[in-house]
């Protein structure tokens, strides 16, 4: 009965078409999670589209004691979706908002609301001859607000080390409205440019935490380059991954490569073009004669590395010679680099190129059907690392035989999200359905979260699913990290409306004892 009370109030605030109850709201869950699997699914979605009445549910929603998951445009596929972690919950959809508010050319940043897509923005850049460019992730219909408050990646300038948010607006627990860092000045042009303020920076607070809901975010770009240049570097052999990434590594720390440059295994890099299918119908994993076929045939090898070079044409010619240089000394190693302009970079062919150009699709969706096509999902373990090849090639070693041993491919994506540091992507495929297949995957995503803490690796995100295993790795001192952000939630979010259990992050009310 609360609960039909705090829905009849959204309807008054929103009206009754953007409240969505039964079918209606199907798309809003898991999209990889089987049919007949109930975890993760919300009693209601509520499509505000301003930040007043984000204010008013808000307010509801503590009220009838309602929780509250909030997602932008809900595609944090592999992750778990648009999926609540609590199940019942009023999942909050921000979708309606989509306003670009700003675009500045001089000082290249814009301001957007959450439901704001990356094509969305792309769009407009280009629509309205804006000289600038956005850094994209592999998927181009992701929120830039949603992605950025999962720490999600983009390649070029600003996605190394997540640097292209700047400045937010967010509706905390009690309905008001804050503004971080020089935000909290009235009139102040520097919210978008200046990443602090004076006392303490909050951006991060609102990052992967259910401290409140984001309303507007900066978002930092760069200016249109005369000349960019995605370049390929591919090795032969499984333990090639060592000279390739400590070469990555120099070249990062030297300055010849920026961005988030890219490491792939054979069976990664093979699923942005084709399905396991085209190579292989066995059970278990793929042998290894099938691993160097395909990576001979695609001429991928069994690791490609993608790099983005960008600038004027002889500051690329020579990072391009350099990198030449340096990865030819990797014997059997391959280097090419494909020169273009901003506009010639969306005609390249490989889709992984015009990402790595910044040119947003959703091409590189089919790498979720590498097993079971339009029916296929995944599911990632995504623990960070040392930017370092013998550790890479350790733990590889380490966690392919858990993989493998569950009759699943062992896929690699190595994104470098620092000069000195990587998060570690392995995605496990499976038909959604396939509940015996999918509940295979579930369980050994689980064990790997368990095994990685176990040797110092925590996860940099989450799977709903895994979210209270993964934030137990952060056990320190008696979880002191865990035990502090409880103590943050409890002081902003008495009543525990916003996201319980959000990266593992429980209001007083549903917190288990340890």
């Amino acid at each position: 009965m609360t609960l039909e009370k705090a829905i009849a109030r959204f309807e008054d605030v929103v009206g009754p078409e953007h409240v969505l109850r039964g079918e209606r709201m199907g798309e809003f869950r898991d999209p990889f999670q089987p049919e007949g699997w109930e975890d993760h699914l919300p009693s209601a979605v509520v499509q505000p589209e301003t930040v007043e009445q984000i204010q008013e549910i808000v307010r509801v929603a503590a009220q009838w004691s309602v929780p509250l998951w909030t997602n932008s445009q809900g595609r944090n596929n592999g992750y778990g979706g648009a999926g609540p972690r609590l199940s019942g919950s009023v999942t909050v959809n921000l979708r309606r908002m989509n306003r670009i508010l700003e675009i500045e050319d001089e000082l290249c940043y814009a301001l957007v609301e959450p439901g704001v897509s990356f094509l969305q923005l792309d769009g407009a850049l280009r629509d309205g001859g804006h000289p600038l460019t956005l850094s994209v992730p592999d998927i181009g219909w992701g929120s830039l607000v949603g992605n950025s408050l999962e720490h999600g990646i983009t390649y070029l300038k600003y996605g190394q080390d997540f640097m292209a948010p700047c400045g937010l607006e967010v509706v905390t627990a009690d309905g008001e409205v804050l503004r971080t860092g020089m935000g909290g000045v009235p009139g102040s042009r520097t919210w978008n440019l200046y990443r602090r303020g004076l006392g303490p920076s909050l951006d991060q607070l609102f990052m992967q935490s259910n401290f409140g809901i984001v309303t507007k975010m900066g978002i930092w770009l760069q200016p249109q380059p005369e000349v960019i240049m995605p370049v390929t570097v591919t090795v032969p052999r499984e333990e090639d991954i060592v000279p390739l990434a400590d070469t990555l590594r120099r070249l990062l720390l030297d300055g010849t490569i920026a961005g988030v440059p890219c490491m792939y295994n054979t069976p990664s890099a093979a699923a942005m073009v084709t399905q396991r299918s085209d190579w292989y119908d066995g059970d278990g994993p793929m042998p290894e004669a099938v691993l160097d076929r395909i990576g001979r045939e695609l001429g991928i090898g069994r690791w490609i590395a993608r790099i983005s070079l960008w600038g004027d044409g002889p500051v690329v010619d020579h990072r391009y010679a350099k990198i030449q240089q340096a990865f030819g000394a990797i014997p059997g190693a391959t280097v090419t680099g494909k020169r273009t302009t901003p506009a010639g970079a969306r005609e390249l062919e490989h889709p992984s190129d015009r990402v790595a150009a910044g040119v947003p699709s959703l091409d590189l969706q089919m790498m979720a059907g590498w097993r079971a096509g339009a029916r296929g999902g995944h599911m990632d373990f995504a623990p960070v690392i040392a930017l370092d090849g013998a550790e890479l090639l350790r733990f590889l070693r380490t966690f392919r035989p858990m993989v493998e041993a569950a009759g699943l491919d062992f896929k690699s994506a190595i994104m470098a999200v620092s000069e000195r540091s990587a998060v570690y992507v392995s995605g496990a495929n499976f038909g959604f359905d396939d509940e015996e297949q999918a509940r295979l995957v579930y369980d050994t995503m689980q064990r790997l979260v368990t095994e990685a803490g176990k040797l110092g690796y925590g996860n940099y995100r989450a799977h709903l699913s895994v979210m209270d295993v993964a934030a137990d790795q952060f056990s320190f001192n008696d979880h002191a990290y865990l035990r502090f952000v409880e103590r943050l939630k409890d002081a902003v979010d008495p009543q525990g409306v916003f996201a319980p259990g959000k990266q593992g992050i429980w209001p007083a009310s549903r917190r288990r004892p340890r």
